[in-house]
């Protein structure tokens, strides 16, 4: 059957035709979704996908930027939620924040490697995509990246490796695009590459992560922004002992990009494992509930599982050379 579709394609799809064929519908193809056809790679079709990632409750409420004491309520008539032992507010959270990020970036510079299953959904193109699941493998010195969807564009493979291919990642689409298109070579930072993503590849990451976030608090801190910050101690999250960071941004001025955000940072590595961040609200939302509002507001979520620092990869792993990788088919 494989080799009778093979020779039906090679008939129907001459050089010219494949070349126009490409030409006008990259734009249209590049990273969207396609279902795996029933002939589509055996290798696609091998990949199990993890089990769906748990989403944290958050059991703490905003003040509006207000202290009331305990047992007070607030302007919005909710009371007060009474601090665990250990939880801290305002500047010493946002302090506390930036301090753990920058001791797991320190830790992330004694780690060659790593492997993790990685999540996203992002607003991006005007709307929300679909939860995405990747396969990752990441080296730090020189920054390389390898990913294979298993949840979302299926079987898609990007691979980056800086001072290689011309700066460029490579791209070989899954299902039957991966059939029918060769591999794509892209600028990270170009338009076609950001389609549908808020950070090109070369911030790909749980450091790079962490060094985004470093910033944010940096800013909050030296320009004394009025950011309502708070750490909750003894959080949960896949299975692992989190500290939980909630900062609530005072208005779009300030924070252009980001309403709210919610960061899980791991205790043992102090690294960000789980992240999301919320925009502003659009006219018609002022009565929404705080959970509507984060529905409707979510432009970004990011999650690292299954991480393994001793994943002690080899050069093949960053290679397109590698059988295992479907860039020279």
């Amino acid at each position: 059957m494989m080799r009778m579709l093979k020779i039906r394609s090679e008939h129907h799809f001459s050089n010219m035709l494949a070349s126009a064929i490409f030409s006008a519908a990259i734009g249209i193809l590049y990273f969207s979704y396609d279902p795996s056809p029933a002939d589509a790679d055996p290798n696609d079709m091998a990949i199990v996908a993890p089990k769906p990632v748990s989403i944290p409750v958050i059991a703490y409420k905003p003040t509006e930027l207000s202290q009331p004491q305990l047992g007070e309520k607030t302007k919005t008539g909710e009371k007060q939620v009474p601090q665990q032992n250990g939880t801290l507010t305002g500047r010493m959270a946002l302090l506390m924040n930036m301090l753990l990020l920058e001791k797991g970036c320190r830790y992330l510079e004694t780690i060659p490697d790593y492997t993790a299953t990685f999540s996203k959904q992002e607003y991006v193109g005007g709307a929300l995509t679909e939860n995405q699941v990747i396969n990752l493998k990441c080296r730090h010195k020189p920054f390389s990246v390898y990913m294979k969807w298993v949840v979302g564009d299926k079987g898609q493979e990007l691979l980056y490796v800086d001072g290689q291919n011309e700066e460029k990642m490579l791209v070989k689409m899954g299902g039957l695009k991966g059939r029918l298109m060769p591999t794509l070579k892209l600028d990270p930072h170009g338009s076609l590459a950001m389609q549908e993503s808020r950070y090109p590849i070369t911030k790909a990451g749980i450091k790079a992560l962490a060094e985004t976030i470093i910033d944010f608090r940096k800013k909050d801190l030296d320009e004394n922004l009025n950011t309502e910050c708070v750490m909750l101690p003894n959080q949960k999250f896949d299975g692992k002992d989190c500290y939980c960071f909630i900062a609530h941004f005072a208005n779009a001025k300030e924070s252009p990009s980001y309403r709210k955000s919610v960061i899980y940072i791991d205790h043992k590595t102090c690294l960000p494992i789980f992240v999301r961040g919320f925009g502003w609200p659009e006219d018609g939302l002022a009565s929404a509930s705080a959970e509507e509002l984060d529905e409707k507001t979510l432009i970004e979520s990011y999650s690292f599982t299954d991480i393994n620092m001793k994943s002690e990869l080899a050069t093949t792993d960053f290679s397109d050379k590698n059988s295992d990788y479907r860039f020279r088919r």
